[in-house]
């Protein structure tokens, strides 16, 4: 080989090691400055929070409701375990806890060797730090990414936190199966202890469980549990921890378990519900906030009113008609203020946490209960007053929208008032139509009701709303009856503290909107006073004022409602009660979660709801004295009686019976003149047939004295009974002409039966008057046709 080459190879291998060299090097500094960065953006402060603490919930008389967490775990400082659990936790998850830097390389290693040896998965690589991250830091997802942030955020943390403290917070955060979180919760809910009392049985035992909660619960899997405590048992031997015969001691011990008690329930749990969403909607709060920030949440609640609602919704035998399942809501609010003193929101006997709140948070058609919001209330502010009259007759509103009132009934001129009192329908539809649907409309939302555009049909009237409204929402609406026109903003949170006694968002004032003038809420004051004397919600009434609307929605008109001749099912979907006394208002629903053929109503608003309404009210009201509605100062009553509503319809009757009267009485000429054809065409055969008495000498006869008398002649015999005849049928005639001018035929039909329902009413009860149509939100003119009580 040459000099030359020699030089050659030399130069090209320097210039290889050069760059071998500088790639090495630009490597492990791209690997330093990614490191670094996700260092650096590891944010570990949660590990510096203060510990969960629960928020304690005050009446409205500041005394305390409720405590509540959802800290699953309490917080122990370390010197409250035992060492032996310590000791065995550690041995189980990460021996080599008190030496390495967050990452145990060492015991990544010795996880490897022991699990291959066992034949199983008995060792874990992960540190106890790195498995305090996942379980603070992280979500549980498997990824590389989240597996490599555990690791740099385990050497942050290792870097700004003792051993000590480490292992405090895993031991109370850490998950011990059985919805026990922290050490402390695992102590209580297994054996029925403190923590600081266990044994080293059941320290390994507790120690044991975390790798797998599920697979390692004493109470599912109690074998399966007792081998893995005897595996950590094994290991804090091997590891020096505990002697062997510690180790044979504790193997032989029995495992007995604490006798489970069911979890507690928060005392007034639909209430504490409401506050907690409220808290959320109103304050921005989280739930996690609010049930472990130590908050103290003060609130409305009356406890008379909240027991006295409680005590009553207990009670089977205010819900008789339960065919399974059948489920109510009550709101109960001051007028005055909109202050929320009392929530029921379901009839669960075991209610849980957070589970569904009838009450506040249920949607359901309201039927007739609408009708003072949205139709009579915006008519009185139009200048209607109660004794103005609607035509109810059967009338075609337009798109085939042909409302009907409960069976069939149709009663002619009614006062605005009665349509009221007795829940007719045709007239509710008729007067907003006559106000104007997007006045009823406008109106409604003002009063909080939340409707959609596709709810701008007339059969809104009727409560035909496309997603409904809730007991809540109807109670603020009818505040403003009571409250002489001004409406009540609903709220149940006075203020919120936090633990260092600073106020979080302000202190909460009453909110009124000036919706009727103050008369004009009188005067709807006093007609739904009428509703419960003498309407459809006299079961309602009680040694008090009350003013109150039924509501009720038939069952839908589909096959599953049908019976075996194809007849609709008489029953209800939902009943409402909604009504007030100068000191309350309430709303009440009443109905099945899920409708079906064997879980359906068959009565009205006017019968449960409002005895529930009744039965709630005058035991919250028991100890307070008796008072009748304010009347405003400068009240006006209006009487109205002047206008005259849906007169069209019954202009058309009129034509109509006009009509088939003109045409009744051409029929009936034209069979007078038949007739008297026939009298004449008989008349003239009879002539012809008998012989001419012309030349024909009279028959003669003497009479006593001897004399002769003459006999009428034939023709005289015919003519004779024929004219009497023809004079008394002409009579008849006129006669009758004369009683169809006094009386058409129609008027008399209409009179007949505006009597006869009449009669049916006052015999009926009056219960059954409130039904309204369950409406589709696709189509509600397809339920025009359906009744409503």
């Amino acid at each position: 080989m040459t000099t030359q080459i020699k030089l050659k190879i030399a130069v090209l291998s320097l210039l290889f090691l050069i760059v071998f060299t500088g790639l090495g090097t630009a490597t492990v500094a791209w690997c330093w400055n990614s490191y670094m960065n996700v260092y650096r953006a590891i944010d570990i402060s949660a590990l510096s929070k203060e510990p969960p603490r629960s928020t304690v919930f005050y009446d409205g008389n500041g005394d305390v409701i409720t405590e509540l967490t959802n800290s699953r775990m309490e917080y122990m400082p370390l010197d409250q375990f035992p060492k032996t659990v310590q000791e065995a936790v550690i041995a189980v998850e990460d021996a080599r806890f008190r030496e390495h830097q967050g990452i145990d390389f060492n015991g990544i290693a010795r996880a490897l060797y022991h699990n291959w040896k066992s034949g199983e998965t008995v060792q874990g690589g992960s540190t106890i730090t790195q498995q305090l991250a996942k379980t603070l830091l992280f979500s549980p997802e498997q990824t590389y990414s989240r597996k490599i942030n555990e690791a740099v955020a385990s050497i942050k943390i290792e870097k700004e936190y003792s051993k000590d403290q480490i292992l405090e917070l895993y031991l109370n955060y850490i998950y011990f199966g059985e919805g026990s979180w922290g050490l402390q919760r695992a102590a209580e809910s297994y054996f029925g202890k403190q923590a600081m009392e266990l044994t080293l049985s059941e320290s390994a035992l507790l120690a044991a469980i975390p790798k797998s909660p599920t697979n390692y619960s004493p109470v599912k899997k109690p074998e399966q549990a007792k081998e893995r405590r005897n595996l950590v048992l094994s290991l804090m031997a091997e590891q020096g921890r505990i002697t062997e015969a510690e180790r044979d001691n504790a193997r032989n011990e029995e495992i007995k378990l604490a006798i489970r008690t069911e979890p507690k329930v928060a005392k007034h749990p639909s209430y504490v519900d409401h506050v907690i969403n409220e808290a959320i909607d109103k304050y921005g709060l989280t739930e996690q906030q609010i049930l472990s920030s130590g908050y103290h949440i003060y609130t409305t609640m009356a406890p008379a009113v909240q027991n006295a609602a409680e005590e009553v919704y207990k009670d089977a035998s205010f819900f008789p008609e339960d065919a399974g399942g059948l489920q109510s809501g009550i709101v109960l609010m001051q007028p005055q203020t909109g202050a929320v003193l009392g929530i029921v929101g379901s009839r669960n006997p075991k209610q849980e946490f957070r589970e569904f709140n009838y009450a506040t948070q249920n949607e359901r058609q309201p039927g007739s209960a609408i009708k003072p919001i949205l139709v009579y209330a915006p008519a009185l502010s139009e200048g209607y007053g109660p004794k103005d009259k609607i035509f109810d007759a059967e009338t075609d509103f337009g798109g085939s929208y042909t409302p009907m009132n409960y069976m069939r009934q149709l009663h002619g001129w009614v006062t605005l008032e009665d349509a009221l009192i007795q829940s007719y329908n045709i007239p509710a539809v008729a007067l907003l139509k006559e106000i104007g649907i997007d006045n009823g409309l406008a109106f409604a939302s003002k009063a909080g009701l939340r409707l959609q555009p596709e709810d701008r049909t007339l059969g809104i009237a009727l409560g035909g709303m496309s997603k409904g409204t809730s007991p809540l929402a109807m109670a603020q609406a009818y505040t403003m009856f009571a409250n002489q026109g001004n409406m009540a903003k609903a709220y149940a949170i006075t203020k919120i503290v936090d633990r260092k006694g600073q106020l979080v968002g302000s202190e909460t004032v009453p909110v009124l909107e000036p919706l009727l003038d103050p008369s004009t809420a009188f005067t709807m004051t006093r007609m739904l006073e009428e509703v419960v004397n003498d309407g459809t919600g006299q079961s309602a009434q009680m040694d008090r004022p009350v003013a109150g609307k039924t509501g009720t929605t038939q069952l839908p008109d589909i096959p599953e409602f049908k019976d075996e001749n194809g007849n609709q099912i008489d029953g209800s979907k939902d009943a409402w009660f909604v009504g007030y006394t100068p000191e309350l208002v309430a709303a009440v629903w009443l109905g099945y979660e899920k409708t079906n053929k064997d879980h359906y109503l068959s009565t009205t608003g006017g019968r449960y709801p409002a005895a529930l309404f009744k039965e709630v009210v005058s035991r919250a009201l028991q100890d307070i004295p008796v008072s009748d509605f304010e009347q405003p100062e400068s009240y006006a009553y209006v009487r109205g009686g002047s206008k005259r509503i849906n007169g069209e319809q019954e202009v058309i009757l009129l034509a109509a019976a006009a009509a088939e009267k003109a045409a009744r009485d051409k029929e009936q000429a034209l069979k007078q003149a038949l007739i008297a054809k026939a009298e004449a065409d008989k008349a003239a055969a009879l002539a012809v047939k008998s012989p001419s008495n012309k030349d024909k000498p009279a028959d003669t006869k003497k009479d006593n004295n001897g004399k002769p008398t003459t006999a009428p002649s034939n023709a005289d015999k015919n003519k004779t009974p024929t004219t009497a005849s023809t004079t008394k049928k002409d009579t008849d005639n006129k006669n009758n002409t004369k009683n169809d001018k006094a009386v058409p035929a129609k008027d008399q039909k209409t009179a007949a039966a505006s009597k006869d329902s009449s009669d049916k009413n006052k015999a009926k009860d009056t219960k059954d008057k409130d039904k309204a149509p369950t409406v589709k939100s696709s189509n509600n003119t397809t339920e025009s046709k359906k009744t409503t009580k």
